[in-house]
This record gives C-alpha cells, sequence and structure tokens, in this order.
C-alpha cells in the first residue's frame, strides 16, 4: 500500500499538468492571435485603431513606402501622443535618417528625435534616439569637412589651372622670344660677312 501512494501522487500531477496545458490551450493562447508584439517585447491590441496605425506605418516603413509610413505616424503622433507619440517620432526620425528615402535629411531626422527625447523623457526610446543623434551629428560633421575639402580641392584645381594658363604664356612668350633673339643673330651673321667685304 506504501508503494502506491507516491504512484498515485504522480498520476496526480500528470492529470493536473494536462489540465492546466488544455486549460491554457483553449483559453490562454486564444487571444494572442489578434495581438502583436513591438520591438521591445511590448505588446499592443492590433485590432485597435493605434495598433492598426503602428502595424501599418511599420509595414510601409519595411516595404520602402516612406510617405505612407511618415503619414501613418503623423497620424499616430497627432491622435495618441500620450500612448503612442515616441514611437511615432522614432519612426519620423528614421524615416529621415534612412538612405534610401529621396528626401533624406540628417538635420530633420535629428529634429524629431530631439524631440522624442525632451517630450518623452521616459520613452524607451530615449536611449536609442541619443544614440542616433549622435552618430547623425557625426555624420553631418563629416560631411562638412567634406565638403571643405571639396571647396578647397576645387580652388586649388582653379588656381593650379590659373597658374597653367600662366606658365604656357611665358613659355610662349619665351618662345617668341627666341625666334626674336635667332632672327637677330641670323641678322647679325648676315651683316658680318658684308662688312668683311
Amino acid at each position: 500500500m506504501g508503494g502506491q501512494h507516491p504512484r498515485q501522487r504522480k498520476h496526480i500531477f500528470l492529470y493536473l499538468a494536462c489540465w492546466l496545458s488544455l486549460l491554457l490551450v483553449f483559453t490562454g493562447c486564444a487571444p494572442l492571435y489578434s495581438q502583436q508584439y513591438d520591438e521591445e517585447g511590448g505588446l499592443f491590441q492590433r485590432t485597435t485603431e493605434a495598433g492598426q496605425l503602428l502595424s501599418e506605418a511599420n509595414s510601409s516603413f519595411e516595404k520602402g513606402d516612406f510617405s505612407a509610413s511618415f503619414k501613418k505616424s503623423q497620424e499616430i503622433l497627432t491622435r495618441f501622443p500620450q500612448k503612442y507619440g515616441d514611437r511615432a517620432l522614432y519612426m519620423m526620425g528614421m524615416i529621415y535618417a534612412d538612405p534610401e528615402y529621396i528626401y533624406a535629411k540628417n538635420e530633420i531626422s535629428v529634429y524629431y528625435f530631439d524631440r522624442l527625447v525632451k517630450e518623452y523623457p521616459e520613452s524607451t526610446y530615449k536611449n536609442q534616439a541619443k544614440i542616433w543623434i549622435g552618430l547623425l551629428h557625426q555624420n553631418m560633421d563629416y560631411a562638412k569637412r567634406v565638403d571643405k575639402n571639396i571647396e578647397q580641392i576645387s580652388s586649388l584645381k582653379n588656381e593650379l589651372s590659373s597658374q597653367k594658363k600662366q606658365i604656357n604664356n611665358l613659355l610662349n612668350q619665351l618662345k617668341k622670344l627666341k625666334e626674336i633673339d635667332l632672327g637677330i643673330e641670323e641678322k647679325k651673321r648676315e651683316a658680318l660677312p658684308k662688312i668683311g667685304q
């Protein structure tokens, strides 16, 4: 009798585990089909308007339809600023930072990331936005240095071209002077034998 008691307890735990599993399958997992997880693992309902807009904005961004993604993000920012404004601003910053977007501009991207940091200091996107701000500023500084170097190169090329023209003019003048000098020498040679006769 003592040997069967632990065995029955094992079966009770097995039955309990099966019932819990079935309960979870039929009740706990069913609502997950209408839910979607965001990047941080936060959960939002796909069936809500905000969730639908977020999903459409993300989907458009992934497909490269930046203007549609931006419009959806603006709508989210306007209609749901408290709950999803930080996400909308982050998406808008990402759109203008993406080099595939024909209207990409680092300054505009920094503007949206700055707004996110200032208006949503508790946002989970704040640290990522700060990193983007730093990288974009580095990129803008690098671009300014490149532009400055290009201007200097262009200026040096113009100066070199001008100096080449001056050198060519001087060489032409030298050539003419040599021709004149040779002409004078020939006239002197022609004049010398006549004097001796």
